[in-house]
């Protein structure tokens, strides 16, 4: 994987921060795809790196502006490493200065400014979703920063069955299979039924649901997972995929898994959440 190079004249440079922030996106996009998560163009991240400004740019009028299909009034003035719209995450730990966008949300929280990355390069088609997400963050004074979205074969393969396309025995199911994942998530994930991926329509379903649960599978589609940096939101989905493959494997040696009695999760329900490694 390449470091995230210094800016050159036609771009906002990056500080130390920034640049280490934008290395571990790009090392966690190439985890994602080695996993088979992010297939061709598939995936994307972002990540608020407002707290990381050192120096904000001057005359952000003169750096490209593209405009926002619903406006965030709540972000403006807020910066962005976003995903750039198709690129793949095998390319992103390679060129990362092309793949990876920074951002910065105009005033009217309509627009943004492309502070770097490639000349014709624009956002996720996703980015509603992000910012909606985001946008909560903001409003709930939340300790989350990162926003990855990803398609894990496994939890996409329980949505395509009727009885788990409900957040009750989803939820039931995921925590019986596996116990670290009653530990990262013991309000559970939600749900969001199937609605078409890259719209407005999705990001504000994505917003109706969103609770203090870390994880949202989209039907059909991927899941969409946040934490306070992309390691976190990694590790959700990680355990989430381990618990529906672990069903999966169960079914395909022709067994029905027991999973966890009720009295094993109210076990793990009294553990708390996980301690941050020191």
């Amino acid at each position: 994987m390449h470091r995230v190079p210094d800016s050159d004249s036609k771009r906002f440079s990056l500080s130390t921060a920034l640049r280490n922030e934008a290395d571990a996106i790009a090392e966690t996009a190439y985890c994602l795809w080695e996993r088979g998560w992010a297939e061709s163009s598939a995936g994307n991240i972002s990540v608020d790196v407002t707290r990381l400004l050192i120096n904000e740019p001057d005359r952000l009028q003169e750096y490209r502006k593209t405009s926002l299909d619903h406006a965030f009034g709540v972000l403006a003035h807020r910066y962005f490493f976003v995903t750039a719209h198709g690129a793949r995450f095998r390319e992103l730990a390679h060129r990362p200065d092309e793949a990876l966008l920074l951002i910065c949300i105009a005033a009217s929280g309509e627009e943004y400014y492309i502070l770097r990355g490639g000349e014709e390069s624009r956002v996720t088609s996703e980015i509603g979703a992000h910012l909606g997400m985001h946008a909560v963050f903001v409003q709930q004074s939340l300790d989350a920063r990162a926003v990855v979205h990803v398609h894990p074969p496994h939890l996409v393969a329980l949505t395509q069955i009727a009885r788990y396309t409900t957040p009750e025995p989803l939820n039931k199911l995921l925590w019986s299979m596996y116990p670290e994942m009653k530990i990262v998530a013991p309000t559970g994930i939600g749900y969001v039924p199937y609605t078409c991926p890259g719209t407005q329509e999705l990001a504000c379903a994505t917003q109706r649901v969103f609770t203090d649960q870390p994880l949202i599978i989209w039907e059909k589609h991927g899941c969409v997972a946040w934490g306070r940096d992309v390691h976190e939101a990694f590790d959700i989905i990680a355990c989430a995929e381990k618990a529906a493959e672990i069903f999966f494997i169960c079914r395909r040696a022709g067994y029905e898994p027991e999973g966890l009695t009720p009295e094993q999760l109210r076990e793990l329900d009294a553990l708390g959440p996980p301690k941050d490694v020191p």
